[in-house]
């Protein structure tokens, strides 16, 4: 009895040991959940602070009588005009159009194209602009095209950097009221690399055809020798001329800037003016603007006139700026140019041969512009005539040249023609010979007949 109860309050004390130390593991459990719990909620104190701050400033302010609705949507205001407003696409002044081209030092060589057309007010003024504003960007004139009638036009190619491209395009089109814009780049990497390659391989025959020209002693050997030598440096100049002309687009931009008269039109008059070329006869009015032909082919320029305006056109005259073309060969294919009433659209087909490369007598292989000008003389529903309208299109014909090196079935070809050339030269010479042939015959015949006579006077033996 005395051991039993000795040893009942030792273990009691154990069983309060385990007991505290339970408890004391808990609370500590619960201190760290504790701790993490109001990291979070300060955290979220914080954001939600500062997402309600506007309405705080309002509340400060003491506008306690704003509804509620107000306050709402004060937040949603002021974090909109926080944010930059979007810039417009375009203006009347032609300043906000945004370039969707910009260069860039990509490694790769680049020629960046541009044309630009505008319309102002006084032409030469936004000529004198547009130079000023180049030259500002360390640009060049190029060259430039006027003319005073029947309405004020320039056009001026500019030279520019790179790095100036999309500077000089977005100050250009704010010169007047931009009207087109069309930016292109064609990466001539691959060319260049090309031709440097062909250049090393020219530049070492050159070198070797001069040593071999120093060591040879026959006459003919020389003559061969100098000949493949004249052909071989004439490629290699032709070949550093070609890198030279594209490395020159690429180390300057071209711009090409149209400034055309403001139209005075009155408000019920108007006209617009389409031009297609195409090689399909059948409808060249589904054609395009630019195209690429073979030396000898025919294609089709497609006009098509449309009177936007209220009161019908008369006196429909069409031009052709560059060219010589007989426009009195337009084929009606819709409507005619005697009168085009209003929404009317009148189209008419021209078939323009294309001679060893050349159109209308002009050299078209590396691209040919044809510029149609259309006037017309609108006139009010009591035949009163009003201000004179006016329009332009252009298009492209480019004649595809190949400079590729003659196949065998060319040279044989080449060869037969020559053959051909060479027997046709001696039946012409044998043709104009033969009627002087019994003259020739007689003739021959006598100086026979006086050679056998003095031949034999010389044979015979001197009389004793």
């Amino acid at each position: 009895m005395h051991d039993a109860n000795r040893t009942r309050p030792k273990t009691r004390r154990r069983g309060l040991s385990f007991m505290l130390l339970a408890l004391l593991s808990t609370f500590f459990v619960l201190l760290g959940a504790c701790a993490s719990g109001n990291d979070d909620d300060m955290a979220l104190g914080e954001a939600t602070a500062d997402r309600s701050e506007p309405a705080a400033v309002m509340e400060d302010s003491g506008d306690f009588d704003a509804p509620a609705d107000d306050m709402e949507e004060a937040p949603m205001e002021e974090a909109a005009a926080s944010e930059p407003a979007p810039e417009p696409a375009s203006d009347e002044s032609g300043l906000a159009v945004p370039t969707a081209l910009t260069p860039a030092d990509l490694g790769r060589d680049i020629i960046y194209r541009a044309t630009i057309e505008v319309q102002a007010d006084d032409v030469a003024a936004a000529s004198r602009e547009a130079v000023a504003v180049v030259q500002g960007l360390g640009g060049i004139v190029f060259s430039q095209s006027t003319r005073t009638e029947p309405r004020p036009r320039t056009e001026i190619t500019f030279k520019v950097l790179p790095a100036d491209f999309s500077a000089a395009l977005e100050r250009l089109a704010g010169v007047g009221k931009l009207i087109d814009q069309v930016i292109t780049s064609d990466d001539v990497t691959e060319v260049i690399v090309d031709l440097e390659s062909r250049i090393i391989t020219a530049e070492a025959s050159v070198t070797r055809l001069r040593k071999f020209l120093e060591e040879a002693t026959q006459l003919e050997d020389v003559a061969q020798l100098e000949r493949e030598l004249l052909d071989r440096e004439t490629t290699l100049e032709r070949l550093r001329g070609q890198i030279r002309t594209l490395r020159d687009q690429v180390d300057l931009a071209t711009v090409t800037l149209t400034i055309t008269q403001s139209p005075t039109v009155l408000p019920d008059t108007g006209i617009r003016v389409t031009a297609w070329v195409s090689e399909d006869a059948q409808d060249p009015c589904l054609g395009v603007q630019n195209i690429t032909v073979e030396p000898e082919a025919d294609v089709y320029l497609c006009l098509e006139v449309e009177n936007t305006g209220t009161s019908a056109l008369t006196d429909v005259e069409v031009n052709a700026r560059n060219l010589r073309l007989n426009l009195d060969h337009f084929r009606p294919v819709q409507g005619n140019f005697n009168r085009i009433e209003p929404n009317e659209l009148t189209a008419a087909v021209l078939t323009l041969p294309i001679e060893e490369g050349r159109l209308a007598g002009r050299v078209a292989t590396r691209g040919l512009p044809i510029e149609l000008e259309v006037m017309a003389t609108p006139v009010n529903f009591d035949g009163t005539a009003l201000d004179e309208v006016w329009g332009e299109s252009v298009v492209w014909v480019a004649v595809d040249t190949d400079d590729a090196l003659p196949g065998f079935g060319d040279s044989v070809s080449g060869g037969a023609s020559g053959v051909v050339a060479v027997f046709s030269v001696i039946l012409i010479v044998v043709g104009v010979l033969l009627p002087f042939l019994p003259i020739i015959a007689a003739i021959a015949a006598l100086i026979w007949w006086i050679r056998r006579r003095r031949n034999a006077k010389s044979a015979s033996p001197p009389a004793s």
